[in-house]
């Protein structure tokens, strides 16, 4: 019972203490006119590229098998008549709605997650974030914010090109099992796509894209001394994971039921 509470309570003060940094970034905002471009440029492009360009291998590959794999266990356990008229929807249900941009959220916190959390640590603790500090600089708004906007536009970018290499994938793997003609298969994509289909895959681009980073860089604040910083890393890791599973089914509930 006892244990019940103090965890209870170590939740609840950890919620606070988040709002709190959440509030400062947003506090920081404000001050966003008298940030030059130029100053946050190279950390956004650095960004972008590994969270995107360096993770295209691992997500192309990914998203082959993926796509490749929904496809066999359609065409083993479907009825090969008539394939083509489901096939279309069954992709857009698991690959574009659910796994594609889920996926690719889970390959970027793992990746570039634990990257920042690590770097703002290592630069805590280097002293380099408290000679920012000093020269008068906002560093809740020099540090996180461009990474907030590098990992939208990358995390976006990615889920795009997860989509369209799983549909490849996929059909690639299934001419191996069950004819498609392509313009049949392009069709019924185009056919199972719909409008809200789109929307979800922006909403959780831009969730996801604000999250990860934003939970990352609070545990990269947190560490006191260089013994901590790998126990805070695991942290920001596995607690965006574990909101992004709520964060993704609370997503789908609201679009979908």
């Amino acid at each position: 019972m006892n244990y019940l509470i103090r965890k209870t309570a170590s939740i609840r003060n950890g919620v606070r203490h988040f709002s709190r940094f959440v509030r400062s970034i947003v506090f920081s905002l404000r001050s966003i006119r008298y940030l030059r471009f130029r100053s946050i440029y190279t950390i956004m492009v650095n960004q972008t590229r590994f969270t995107g360009v360096d993770a295209l291998p691992i997500i192309i590959s990914i998203a082959l098998m993926l796509g490749g794999t929904v496809i066999i266990q359609a065409t083993k356990n479907f009825p090969k008549f008539g394939i083509e008229g489901f096939i279309g929807n069954l992709l857009v249900i698991i690959i574009a709605r659910e796994l594609g941009p889920f996926v690719t959220a889970m390959i970027v916190v793992s990746r570039s997650g634990s990257a920042i959390a690590a770097e703002i640590a290592t630069q805590k603790q280097n002293k380099e974030i408290l000679s920012l500090e000093l020269m008068g600089i906002d560093t809740r708004l020099y540090i996180v914010f461009p990474r907030i906007l590098a990992t939208i536009l990358a995390i976006f970018s990615l889920i795009v090109i997860f989509d369209l290499t799983a549909f490849a994938g996929g059909y690639i793997i299934s001419l191996s099992t069950v004819f498609i003609p392509a313009g049949i298969f392009v069709q019924a994509l185009i056919d199972a796509f719909s409008f809200k289909d789109l929307l979800i895959t922006v909403v959780k681009s831009l969730i996801y894209g604000i999250l990860i980073p934003t939970i990352c860089c609070y545990y990269g604040f947190m560490p006191r001394s260089d013994f901590q910083i790998p126990i805070f890393v695991s942290r920001a890791v596995v607690r965006t994971l574990l909101i992004l599973f709520v964060v993704n089914a609370l997503i789908s509930v609201l679009f979908y039921f």
